[in-house]
């Protein structure tokens, strides 16, 4: 493993010769990791195989979950409810501690999603989740755009913030949770856009903060770090830029990162789902403290 060092910010990131490690192989597609502090284990997505895997330092890779109706993005909320994003329902679900699984949307405008694909949880307890078309296959694509929409449990309200971006995919709010990145995945158009997020749930501006510069894959998966450095999976492993979209340097990996989640019980442990692998990796950084 090799760190592309672009600027002296990388080493408050990561310590020199770090090592990656592979923790498992053999999996069919990889998405959607993030960490259970409460089990200490990774929850991930194989969403090839239908499933939802765990990892933990006690009892190695395990199935999770199966049937998971095709699997994407993931996030688990205070009280340990899971939310997934499901290609096979194109819907956006939780699951309780006592594994009673329940749809909370899949329509807007009573036209079915897409596929969605990642989502994250403001501290508000919104849920906020990408919807590009990468799980459809063969079915008919009913909304006439790929979106960004918010959803309010306690309402069901749900509206778009955001629908000219061409393939939205990964998500994330900075550490105060006054910006909203989003990753644009389209070939050609891969870059992380940045938006200001409003007292009222709106968000205002656009700009292309990162620019992605490996042009097979991403920006996939994106998260942040405690100090609001931005991640993002990409072709050839996870790029890392400073909250003014400069690219510090790259964890570069064996094969492409779809995405990522901080965990361990001080958050630096940095894991990755690639294609079919699971990697480790140690960092000198948190990922963002969630507030909810």
């Amino acid at each position: 493993m090799t760190i592309n060092n672009q600027d002296t910010g990388i080493a408050n990131i990561l310590a020199a010769n770090t090592e990656l490690i592979q923790l498992a192989d053999g999996m069919l597609f990889d998405e959607g990791p993030v960490w259970d502090k409460q089990h200490q284990q990774l929850i991930f997505s194989d969403t090839g195989a239908n499933e939802h895997k765990s990892w933990s330092e006690t009892q190695g890779l395990q199935t999770y979950r199966k049937p998971s109706y095709q699997p994407n993005g993931n996030v688990l909320d205070s009280a340990g409810n899971l939310y997934t994003c499901e290609h096979e329902t194109r819907a956006i679900s939780i699951t309780d501690k006592d594994d009673r699984r329940t749809i909370l949307c899949d329509r807007f405008q009573n036209r079915q999603f897409n596929s969605p694909n990642d989502l994250e949880i403001k501290s508000d307890g919104t849920i906020w989740f990408t919807d590009p078309p990468y799980g459809l296959g063969d079915r008919t694509k009913e909304i006439d755009f790929n979106g960004v929409f918010r959803y309010e449990p306690n309402t069901k309200e749900l509206t778009v913030v955001i629908q000219d971006l061409s393939m939205p995919n990964g998500i994330a709010f900075s550490p105060d949770e006054t910006k909203l990145y989003v990753g644009n995945s389209a070939a050609g158009d891969r870059y992380i856009w940045a938006f200001t997020v409003n007292s009222d749930g709106t968000l205002s501006g656009g700009e292309k903060l990162c620019q992605i510069d490996n042009n097979d894959w991403g920006a996939d998966g994106v998260d942040v770090d405690a100090n609001g450095n931005i991640y993002a999976g990409c072709g050839d492993g996870v790029h890392i830029f400073s909250p003014t979209g400069l690219l510090l340097g790259k964890i570069l990996t064996p094969s492409a990162i779809s995405n990522f989640a901080f965990g361990e019980e001080d958050g630096k442990t940095l894991f990755m789902t690639s294609e079919h692998a699971l990697y480790q990796i140690e960092l000198l950084v948190a990922g963002a403290v969630r507030r909810w």
